[in-house]
């Protein structure tokens, strides 16, 4: 089982908008949590590239 709390954010436009761009986040993490313990694959390496300053996408 896994349990996700925020906290910290204000109930106004933004921050209801930055609970939509971080559920999106979560979703995605726990997409890739779920195929590396049922197959092996690990789906977030090199994933986050394209933020570091010395690679390119």
């Amino acid at each position: 089982m896994v349990s996700v709390a925020e906290e910290g954010m204000q109930n106004d436009a933004q921050g209801i908008a930055w609970l939509g761009r971080n559920s999106e986040g979560q979703a995605n993490f726990l997409a890739c949590l779920e195929a590396y313990f049922e197959y092996g694959i690990n789906l977030r390496v090199g994933g986050f590239k394209f933020l570091r300053n010395d690679q390119k996408p």
